[in-house]
């Protein structure tokens, strides 16, 4: 692409996500969006966020709840609230493919609002999924729009059915898509160039080669009960594994204190919400990050991080999805194979690379003109 002639892509955006006092260490869809940017201005195009529609009237709302009724059949919940939302949806996406200087191409990240990818279409737009994950796979959270799970499955499974092009994060969903009929592709995540420089000079940095110190990280977050399951089922496996003395973990996580008494067994050193710096701090005193799941969507972003930084990954198979098989990630299935893991002398991990070949084939199923035509709307 001529850098010249800027090309404006329209991607969806989660702004909450990209807020430091919801993450000060970024969450995984922030880094995802920002690789995703980053392949773009590699090619000489500026993705757009998606601007707020004027206010419109009841008449209009109802007009554009009533449609997406009649378009999508059977997939539109019959609550104020799913009407609400449709109606909304459809004013935003309207709104936002009338704007001049964008090209008719537009990159979404999740595929559980059907509405959004049958306004693009109806209004040209090549849609592109870089999905995620398969939102409806959280069963515990239902869709406003479809309803609870099974419904809520089917409508984004039929939904994504309509895009032009379908890229997952995690191999295992490509699977289950492709399996239904979607020809999904692959995309790893793997950090945008800025990020993936800090955590090379984190490794650089970094003063344990292997596991001098028995010292361990454990990043959690405050989210769905699952994921405090997880944490508990975490905590009795070390528990298990060492009945008596043992390693020491160090607990980080945004919005942790609340969940703090998870981890009230001395083995832990519990943080907490930590500034940047101290997170880096911590990190470089640790061998390795212990990842442990019962149930996920997408892949985990923290493993690439993690093994850019210098970092052992020891997890069990759920967290490791996507990445077993990769050098430096350690997979165990039970305590035994656990404390094993974390007592012996594992190397330090090479830096993993990224799927140049993979980013460049997404970056082609945009199908982008050589050249932008008109300056970009801003309204």
């Amino acid at each position: 692409m001529d850098k010249g002639c800027p090309i404006y892509v329209l991607r969806e955006t989660s702004n909450v996500e990209d807020r430091s006092d919801w993450a000060p260490f970024g969450a995984g869809g922030a880094w995802r969006r920002r690789q995703i940017d980053g392949i773009l201005r590699r090619h000489g195009v500026e993705p757009v966020n998606l601007k707020r529609p004027p206010p419109t009237s009841l008449l209009r709302k109802a007009i554009d709840a009533g449609h997406s009724l009649v378009r999508l059949p059977g997939k539109i919940a019959l609550s104020r609230r799913a009407l609400a939302s449709a109606a909304h949806t459809r004013a935003l996406y309207r709104h936002n493919t009338r704007r001049e200087g964008l090209a008719s191409v537009a990159i979404l990240e999740w595929g559980t609002d059907p509405i959004a990818i049958l306004t693009l279409k109806q209004a040209g737009f090549r849609v592109v999924m870089t999905l995620m994950a398969i939102g409806s796979l959280w069963r515990e959270r239902p869709s406003v729009v479809a309803g609870p799970y099974p419904r809520m499955y089917i409508t984004e499974v039929e939904s994504l059915r309509l895009a032009d092009a379908v890229f997952c994060i995690s191999r295992e969903e490509q699977w289950l898509l492709s399996n239904l009929g979607i020809g999904a592709h692959y995309l790893p995540y793997f950090p945008d160039r800025d990020r993936e420089l800090s955590l090379l000079a984190e490794r650089e940095a970094r003063q344990i080669d292997r596991f001098k110190k028995a010292e361990f990280l454990i990043c959690a977050t405050r989210g769905n009960t699952d994921t405090v399951e997880s944490f508990r089922e975490q905590v009795s496996l070390i528990i298990g594994a060492y009945p008596e003395a043992s390693p020491t973990f160090h607990v980080t996580g945004n919005q942790t204190e609340a969940l703090r008494e998870v981890w009230s067994d001395p083995r832990f050193v519990f943080h907490g919400t930590c500034s940047d710096e101290t997170f880096v701090e911590i990190k470089r005193r640790c061998g390795a990050i212990c990842l442990h799941q019962q149930k996920g969507l997408g892949a985990v972003t923290r493993v690439p991080d993690m093994l850019l930084s210098g970092l052992r990954i020891i997890a069990n198979g759920m967290a490791a999805r996507s990445f077993i098989g990769m050098t430096g990630v350690h997979v165990y299935d039970g305590p035994g194979q656990f404390r094993d893991l974390l007592e012996r002398d594992l190397p330090t991990p090479p830096p993993p690379q990224r799927a140049i070949e993979l980013e460049d084939a997404f970056f082609a199923s945009l199908s982008l003109p050589p050249c932008g035509t008109k300056a970009l709307d801003a309204a």
